[in-house]
């Protein structure tokens, strides 16, 4: 008997709590591709504490980098961005590496210093606003974007010199 009851207790049909389905979105957004989208325009601060954005980089291409100091692959890649910047014209491409670990510019210019990396704009993210822009699930992750604001190109892990060379001038033409 005691199981039957319970059988009949919970397969009673109750009508929905209202508040609940109001408050829980039960169809999630559809995840974006990988590549050939707008990139959604952003709003940081650098190490200096100016605010600096994506669309300030308008007509050039962007290479967007989510990295932290402690993650080897990116301590890695870093030199490689600043050998890379170092070849571009001053209206060329630029490179924006968005701290991701909540580091302060204090925590992270001893950093910059320790590996010799001087010339790359450093943003930093405390309230990780760019993971819903830019998603990612491992560090590093680097979007590519042209110079018409469209991600071109997506690489998670180590990027080098050779294949940074190799995206710009896809997309300089």
């Amino acid at each position: 008997g005691l199981v039957i009851a319970l059988i009949v207790i919970f397969s009673e049909v109750r009508p929905p709590d209202d508040t609940l389905s109001q408050a829980v979105t039960t169809t999630p957004a559809p995840p974006r591709p990988l590549n050939d989208w707008r990139a959604d325009d952003f709003a940081l601060q650098n190490l200096d504490g100016e605010l600096v954005s994506l669309s300030d980089f308008a007509g050039r291409v962007v290479f967007l980098n989510v990295w932290h100091t402690a993650c080897e692959p990116c301590v890695r890649e870093m030199p490689a961005f600043q050998q890379f910047m170092s070849e571009q014209d001053e209206d060329g491409v630029m490179i924006l590496a968005v701290n991701q670990l909540g580091q302060t510019a204090e925590e992270i210019r001893p950093f910059l210093e320790r590996i010799g990396v001087s010339n790359l704009t450093i943003l930093t993210d405390p309230d990780f606003i760019l993971m819903d822009k830019f998603p990612y699930n491992f560090f590093p992750t680097t979007y590519v974007i042209d110079k018409e604001g469209m991600v071109r190109f997506f690489k998670v892990g180590e990027v080098d010199v050779d294949q940074m060379r190799q995206w710009a001038e896809q997309l300089e033409g």
